[in-house]
């Protein structure tokens, strides 16, 4: 693992909303997608958008917040509905989950409807090239309407949830298409 200088842009967040596995901890190791709104990747700090969720109550109790940088859409899948288990982690600490890119630990303070972020260590885990996947950002988008929907039971997200999942589909790959189906499993049981 390759030691960075504590800078945002170091560990892949650029400026803009980047979507990561954020990791806290309390009674239970809580995963979910995240968007670090990230300002200046030169700095060290960012802000995340939290709603009433263990991953806010947990930031609240602990002032910290870990980051994975991946871009595994099961892995984005799952952490919107659940919480991932041990077995999805090649180490506990600092928590990493298999296949990510680099981690950041950061320490965390609740203003209003954000946390405001501090970045305090980190690593590089893996540099790979890899060109942009419309599959992969189609999921992140099904995922925002889909969570969204699971929150508010608006029935007119379900019409954007589909469309990004026939897009993941046309567009994605096999990791891409097995987040399809997990995402329309956990909507169909809102839905139906």
């Amino acid at each position: 693992m390759e030691k960075m200088e504590l800078k945002l842009r170091n560990f892949g967040l650029r400026n803009g909303i980047n979507e990561i596995i954020g990791i806290t901890f309390g009674k239970w190791t809580n995963t979910a997608p995240l968007g670090i709104i990230v300002e200046d990747e030169e700095g060290i700090n960012a802000k995340v958008r939290l709603y009433s969720n263990h991953t806010r109550d947990n930031i609240k109790e602990k002032k910290e917040l870990w980051v994975n940088v991946i871009h595994d859409p099961v892995i984005f899948a799952i952490c919107s509905f659940d919480d991932l288990d041990e077995s999805y982690f090649e180490s506990l600490n600092p928590p990493i989950i298999r296949g990510s890119l680099s981690w950041c630990r950061m320490k965390a303070e609740i203003k209003g409807a954000y946390a405001e972020v501090e970045l305090i260590d980190g690593g590089v885990l893996r540099k790979e090239a890899k060109a942009v996947n419309r599959g992969f950002n189609a999921i992140v988008e099904a995922l925002v309407y889909g969570t969204r929907l699971m929150e508010y039971k608006n029935m007119a997200l379900k019409e954007k949830v589909d469309y990004y999942l026939k897009l993941a589909e046309k567009c994605g790959g096999e990791r891409e298409k097995r987040a399809v189906e997990i995402i329309k499993e956990r909507i169909s049981e809102l839905v139906d």
